[in-house]
């Protein structure tokens, strides 16, 4: 289509080459999607409605295009530095100075270099000219598409961090968000009215994922959690890294520098790792690749002092080492010389209330491994001595080539897992430096080159906070010892009430005749299937409320409306709400319908928040709620009754199986994954193969909650993988007795997992 003429010549005497309005003219007269397609080459692969938004893609690089303001921008998800307006479009892509550009948009444009000024913008042009090709079909979405439109979604197209209220709020200061090592790894998301403060995960490929942060807000994209948080160095991009801290979020990470790096002299370049919670092989594997390729000194492990804190870093114990060699093989990739591993270990959480750890040796002969057996038992009686009833040893596995031992310690007693975590890595970096041929082969760590720093409470943000109310440091820990007693009070008195609870319902069961308790087993069968159904969106069950809201028009569209602020209230609540909006000339008025619908048997903790919520909004007399006094009397009802308990139970998966050939997915992995899509919480996969057998041995604790709307799934999934040759899931037997009985009848997993793609499609 011919390019519109929007600037002519005149004797307007030239604008000076560092003029900036000749730069927001060029962002505002240049349609970066037809520059992009028409100068580079990119295809059009997807658009959204009313040309908001454009994807390109060119030689497997892909771009996404929206509009901000008056102008268009783009963003690379591959790569974080590859975005901005279409000056940087040209920076990058054609390698050319700020001069440079403005030389080659004028030539885009058709201008002389002297004596031209400006008309008028022409509006952008239409969505159908740059619809995807019809090749490639619209509703097929890649998972890097997906990521892509995610991240995004929360990042914009030209992220900065504009709202630092949540970061102060978490008492960080100005200094500390302002220093070299966060710029531009912390981030405001703004989505509708709301803010939240974003993190960026990477990986190699650029953001992996996105974690949101607000007060009483934690939200992590709905991704494979592939990447870590990772700050600059504290000294700038680019300078040679000292010291690697590791920590389980940014704000901890933030934390950390502002009570124990910030105006420190001698500090050493620091670089800040997080990984957003529990930790991933893959997020090992990442910080590992950073140690390579910075070098440190040292890590630190600078986890929460709890026990979830202990096990990720008596994990990072066994699988973190000094930088490795590396060299290339075939087809220009790179490999790690490893380390050797006599001994290797792995900690997990064993219920609600207890912490495991897995204990490998690898020897030559069945003598050796006596002697680790029983090397490592008089370790333990010296940990806890004459305390056989809180950290108890089993024997799992005892062959020629390997034993295997599980220890089992309450999370308080944690600590000692960790000492003993810590005597067999000192042990191992002994025999390591036994197993050296050639001193530059892999082999001993220097000397304390992981090591821990535990706060002084729960956490080094919670310590902030304490010390910014002018406590000392002995306050702190006092502080921190009150705060762990009323968190162990509050643990007893749910281990009470569950055990209260198990009574009555025992009592009951004894009292109850046979029939009596069938219909009980039904009714709950039937509860369970109600809230099945309303997950599943079945529309049989919705109920309906309409709102009718009558305000003043507002003169500042910026501003959101009355009705707006309702429905985000009753979104938040578990609403699915529909909003139309007209403005009356006569009166000014702006009269606004609210079509509300929810469903009546979803999860009571959501029932009764909506219920309150469309109470509140009945009584404000901007508001006309229009709802059946039945279905009102029953949302009231429902609201009113007592939730049951949020009970979660847990299960040890356990694999064996002929070792999967170089680059195949094994059994474990199948599990893994079947298990994860039924609804359960899955924890990190840990395998071994013995050598002498080649057979792997896998392992992982997953958990469910009794009360979640998917538990015929989740039921059906436990059932399946146990009936699965070489699998074994290791319940309590009241546990799989209790999840039989709640399981709804007649439900299962396929026809779960049909209804929720035909809701789908």
């Amino acid at each position: 289509m011919p390019f519109p003429i929007l600037f002519m010549p005149t004797s307007t005497p030239p604008l000076r080459d560092n003029d900036p309005q000749e730069l927001d003219r060029f962002k505002q007269s240049i349609d970066l999607v037809e520059y992009a397609t028409r100068r580079h080459g990119y295809d059009v692969k997807k658009a959204g409605p009313r040309g908001q938004w454009h994807q390109l893609e060119k030689d497997g690089e892909m771009l996404i295009v929206s509009r901000k303001g008056d102008h268009q921008v783009y963003l690379n998800p591959g790569d974080d530095r590859d975005s901005g307006s279409i000056i940087d479009f040209v920076k990058t892509r054609e390698n050319q100075t700020l001069g440079q550009v403005r030389q080659t948009l004028r030539q885009y444009l058709g201008e002389p270099e002297q004596g031209w000024q400006a008309a008028t913008v022409p509006p952008p042009p239409t969505p159908a000219a740059y619809a995807p090709k019809p090749s490639e079909p619209a509703e097929v979405e890649t998972e890097a598409e997906r990521r892509a439109r995610l991240v995004a979604a929360v990042m914009g197209t030209h992220a900065a961090l504009t709202d630092r209220s949540y970061l102060h709020h978490r008492h960080l200061s100005d200094e500390t968000i302002d220093s070299p090592a966060f710029q531009g790894r912390v981030f405001t998301s703004q989505q509708g009215n709301f803010r939240n403060t974003a993190f960026p995960l990477y990986n190699e490929h650029g953001i992996a994922t996105v974690e949101q942060r607000n007060e009483d807000y934690k939200h992590l994209l709905q991704l494979p959690k592939t990447g870590v948080w990772v700050s600059h160095p504290t000294e700038g991009k680019d300078t040679p890294v000292q010291r690697l801290v590791v920590s389980e979020s940014p704000v901890d990470a933030m934390s950390y520098h502002q009570l124990h790096h910030r105006g420190a002299e001698g500090r050493p370049n620091t670089l800040y790792v997080a990984t957003s919670g529990t930790v991933t092989e893959r997020q090992v594997e990442l910080i590992q690749k950073l140690i390579d390729k910075q070098e440190p000194r040292e890590v630190v492990l600078a986890n929460d002092n709890d026990a979830a804190g202990r096990r990720f870093n008596i994990n990072y114990l066994n699988e973190l080492q000094a930088p490795r060699r590396a060299r290339e093989v075939a087809d220009g990739h790179v490999a790690y010389d490893e380390a050797p591993r006599p001994v290797e270990w792995h900690a997990t959480a064993a219920g609600k209330y207890h912490t495991a750890l897995r204990v490998e040796f690898h020897h030559a002969t069945r003598a050796e491994g006596t002697e680790h057996l029983a090397q490592l038992a008089a370790q333990v009686q010296q940990l806890r001595p004459g305390a056989d009833d809180a950290l108890s040893l089993e024997v799992q596995r005892a062959s020629r080539r390997e034993t295997v031992v599980r220890l089992v310690a309450p999370n308080a007693d944690s600590q000692a897992l960790e000492e003993l975590a810590r005597t067999l890595h000192a042990q191992r970096e002994r025999q390591r430096e036994q197993l050296e041929r050639q001193p530059a082969e892999p082999g001993r760590q220097p000397e304390n080159f992981i090591r821990t720093e535990y706060a002084i409470s729960k956490d080094f943000n919670r310590d902030l906070e304490l010390l910014s109310q002018g406590l000392s440091r002995e306050q702190v820990a006092q502080q921190a010892r009150a705060d762990e007693l009323a968190k162990e009070q509050q643990r007893q008195e749910r281990a009470r009430q569950e055990q209260a609870e198990r009574q009555q319902a025992e009592q009951r069961a004894a009292a109850q005749s046979p029939d009596e308790q069938r219909r009980e087993a039904e009714q709950q069968r039937q509860t369970v299937t109600l809230a099945v159904a309303a997950a599943a969106g079945d529309p049989a069950l919705q109920r309906a409320v309409q709102l009718t809201v009558t305000e003043p028009s507002h003169a500042d569209e910026a501003t959101p409306s009355q009705a707006q602020q309702m429905r985000e209230l009753l979104r938040k609540a578990g609403a699915d709400v529909a909003l139309r909006a007209e403005a009356d000339p006569a009166s000014g008025h702006l009269r606004s319908e609210l079509d509300v619908r929810y469903h009546p048997h979803g999860t009571p903790g959501g029932l009764r928040q909506l219920s309150q919520t469309l109470d509140a909004l009945e009584k404000s007399p901007l508001v006309t709620l229009r709802e059946d006094a039945g279905e009102q009397a029953q949302r009231r009802e429902l609201a009113a009754a007592t939730p049951p308990p949020q009970v979660t139970k847990t299960a040890i998966i356990r694999i064996d199986e002929p070792e999967p050939q170089p680059g195949c997915t094994g059994q474990a992995e199948a599990v893994a994954e079947q298990l994860r899509e039924a609804g359960l919480n899955t924890g990190s996969l840990r395998s071994a193969t013995d050598p002498a057998t080649h057979q792997r041995h896998s392992e992982m604790e997953v958990s469910y909650r009794l009360d979640q709307p998917d538990l015929a799934r989740v039921n059906a999934a436990l059932d399946d993988v146990a009936r699965q040759p070489g699998a074994h899931v290791h319940e309590h037997s009241a546990d799989r007795a209790e999840r039989h009985r709640l399981a709804p009848s007649g439900v299962n997993a396929n026809m779960l997992t049909g209804r929720t793609n035909e809701q789908e499609r």
